[in-house]
């Protein structure tokens, strides 16, 4: 496996939630050198990481928007706390 396919698996199985050491055994990389990327966030590693599951993030939190809408109390709810996050965080 080349690097560039390395970073799309890392994002792939990110997106999906794996574990940092379900990630590593399925690209064959080492779980604490991994670790120490992730938590770094510089590396290409990290961002494919981070992308794939902030993509999923994004995906589970439009969703979430749309059942508030629609007048889902438990997302009602789960939006108000993706709001005062944002809000807090500006």
């Amino acid at each position: 496996m080349d690097e560039n396919e390395v970073y799309r698996e890392v994002e792939k199985y990110a997106s999906l939630f794996l574990t940092i050491d379900e990630i590593c055994i399925l690209c064959a990389l080492e779980p604490s050198q991994f670790r120490r990327e992730v938590r770094n966030g510089k590396s290409k590693l990290a961002q494919a990481y981070l992308k794939g599951k902030l993509e999923s993030m994004v995906q589970i939190r439009r969703m979430t928007v749309e059942f508030a809408k629609k007048g889902s109390p438990q997302a009602e709810s789960l939006v108000r706390e993706y709001i005062e996050k944002m809000e807090s965080n500006e």
